[in-house]
C-alpha cells in the first residue's frame, strides 16, 4: 500500500467507519489494530451507524465530509458534554464546520453550554471535623471587607470582635447523678419520681437530689441499671426536659461518626410512636435529621441499621448484626461498661 492509499482511506472518515459494521473488536486486534484503535473505531460505528432516538440529527451528521481522525477530534469534544441531545446538537455542529476551525468552534459552543456559578446564599455556617470547627461567612462584598479590616488572622481577634459589648456566650452546666444501685424506681409514669432507698424511706428525684448537690444547672438523674429515670410518657412530642436528658446523654446525633450537635438534633423514639412507642426519657435518643429518617423503624427489616438505646445510652445496630455501636461522644457510666 503507498502512503497516498493510506492518507486517501483516512480522508474518507465515515466510509472508512461504516465498513466496521459486523466486525468484532477480535477481528480489528488480529488485523493488527491496537485495543485502543479498535474501541475508537467500532465508538465511531455506534455514535454514527448506532442505534439513537435523534435519527434525524443523526442522519445530518452523517453528511460531513471529515477524515477518520477529525471524527475522533470531534467526539472528544462532544464526550464534555453530559445532556444526550446537546451531545448531538453538538456534534452536528462541529460535522459541519471546517476542519481547521473545530477547535476553535468547539470551544465557543461548549463555553456557551456551561452554566453560570450560582452564588451562594448570604449567611453563617459551621462544618465541624473530628478536632476543630469552622464557621463560613458569606456576605455582600462591602459588609465582608468591612469586617475582613477588623481582623488580623488570629482567633483571640475573631472572638473579641464577635463578642465585645455581648460577651462569649454561657456555657450551660449539666450533671448526671448516679443512683445507687440498691434504690428502687418505686413510680417513674408522672411528671417526677418517686424513690425507695435501702432503708425503707421513699423519697422524690427532687428530694435526692437536693440532699446530693447544690445548684448545678441541669441534672439528669441516672440509675446506673434502668438508666435515664422517666420524666413523662403522655405526649408525642418531648418535652424541653427529655430533650435536654437525651442530649446529656448524647451530646451528638447517637449515630457513630456523626458530629451534627443535639442542639440541631431531632428527639428520634427507639421504638416508632406510631408502633406504640413512648416519648419517655428511656425510649428517645437524639438522632439528625438524616439519621433518623434512615434509621429502620421495623426492627425486622434494618437495611440501614437501627438506634437503640443501652442502659440509658442511645446506640446504633448494624444491619449486618454485630454489638451495639456508641458514638463518642455518648455519655458512658458504670452500667455502659459492661455494653461496650
Amino acid at each position: 500500500m503507498t502512503l497516498q492509499t493510506y492518507f486517501g482511506i483516512r480522508a474518507r472518515g465515515l466510509e472508512l467507519v461504516a465498513q466496521a459494521e459486523g466486525v468484532p473488536k477480535s477481528d480489528l486486534v488480529g488485523w493488527g489494530a491496537s485495543p485502543d484503535e479498535a474501541d475508537e473505531l467500532l465508538g465511531l460505528f455506534a455514535v454514527y451507524f448506532g442505534d439513537t432516538p435523534y435519527t434525524v440529527i443523526q442522519a445530518k451528521a452523517r453528511r460531513t465530509d471529515h477524515g477518520y481522525f477529525d471524527l475522533l477530534r470531534i467526539e472528544r469534544h462532544v464526550k464534555k458534554v453530559k445532556h444526550a441531545l446537546k451531545r448531538w446538537k453538538l456534534r452536528r455542529t462541529l460535522c459541519e464546520t471546517p476542519a481547521h476551525m473545530i477547535d476553535s468552534v468547539a470551544r465557543a459552543e461548549l463555553a456557551k453550554l456551561k452554566k453560570p456559578k450560582k452564588d451562594p446564599e448570604f449567611g453563617v455556617a459551621i462544618r465541624r471535623y473530628e478536632r476543630y470547627r469552622q464557621i463560613v461567612i458569606t456576605g455582600a462584598p462591602l459588609t465582608m471587607e468591612s469586617f475582613w479590616q477588623t481582623q488580623d488572622g488570629s482567633i483571640e481577634r475573631f472572638e473579641n470582635t464577635v463578642f465585645d459589648g455581648v460577651g462569649a456566650p454561657s456555657v450551660a452546666v449539666n450533671m448526671i447523678v448516679t443512683l445507687d444501685q440498691h434504690d428502687q424506681i418505686v413510680d417513674g409514669d408522672g411528671e417526677e419520681i418517686t424513690l425507695r432507698t435501702t432503708n425503707g424511706a421513699t423519697m422524690t428525684g427532687a428530694q435526692y437530689l437536693n440532699m446530693r448537690l447544690a445548684e448545678h444547672g441541669y441534672v439528669l438523674l441516672v440509675h446506673p441499671v434502668e438508666g435515664k429515670c422517666n420524666l413523662y410518657r403522655t405526649q408525642r412530642f418531648a418535652n424541653p426536659k427529655q430533650r435536654h436528658a437525651a442530649s446529656i446523654m448524647n451530646p451528638t446525633c447517637s449515630t457513630p461518626g456523626c458530629r451534627k450537635p443535639a442542639t440541631e438534633c431531632q428527639v428520634h423514639h427507639v421504638v416508632a410512636y406510631k408502633n406504640g412507642g413512648d416519648t419517655n426519657m428511656n425510649s428517645t435518643v437524639m438522632a439528625c435529621g438524616y439519621h433518623n429518617g434512615v434509621n429502620g423503624d421495623d426492627p425486622d427489616f434494618t437495611p440501614r441499621g437501627r438506634m437503640e438505646i443501652a442502659a440509658g445510652i442511645g446506640a446504633w445496630r448494624p444491619p449486618w448484626g454485630g454489638p451495639l455501636l456508641f458514638n463518642e461522644s455518648a455519655f458512658r457510666f458504670p452500667a455502659a461498661a459492661k455494653i461496650s
